[in-house]
């Protein structure tokens, strides 16, 4: 009886440490704001395209990267923005937050509207739709842009 009351013991001494270390908090993320996480050079991880003609779903194609050097989007602490993928030359302005999920650009040649999906120290992922993508006329396409540090 007495072997069987300390093996009871130790597993719930195991249970309980592991509780309390799983409940803990990374407060880094928490205590920065989306304007504070957001500053920096993001390298594009990815840029996926959801292609609807009509309302409805046709084609889900993830986009081949030919870095020339380098795909990245940067923005600054002042509002800078560049936005670099696929070309030698990037899209350079500004950008704001607009409500709660909404960045707009003033880039030129082509500003850009994103919907914030997800922010946090490493990972910023955006969503932009339009109805002008020459690759598919009349179509209306999400493109998510998935972007890591």
């Amino acid at each position: 009886m007495k072997s069987f009351t300390s093996v009871a013991l130790i597993c719930a001494s195991f249970f309980i440490t592991a509780h309390l270390t799983s409940c803990e908090k990374d407060e880094t993320t928490a205590t920065k704001s989306k304007e504070q996480l957001i500053v920096g050079t993001w390298e594009i991880n990815r840029v996926q395209l959801k292609v609807y003609y009509g309302g409805v779903f046709t084609r889900d194609t993830i986009l081949k990267q030919n870095p020339r050097p380098k795909n990245y989007v940067t923005f600054g602490a002042a509002g800078e923005f560049a936005y670099k993928w696929n070309l030698e030359a990037l899209d350079a302005g500004t950008f704001q937050f607009k409500g709660a999920d909404s960045i707009i650009t003033t880039a030129i040649p082509d500003a850009h509207r994103f919907k914030l999906l997800t922010l946090t120290d490493d990972l910023l992922t955006l969503k932009n739709t339009y109805s002008n993508e020459p690759l598919f006329p009349g179509a209306t396409v999400e493109k998510f842009h998935t972007l890591i540090r």
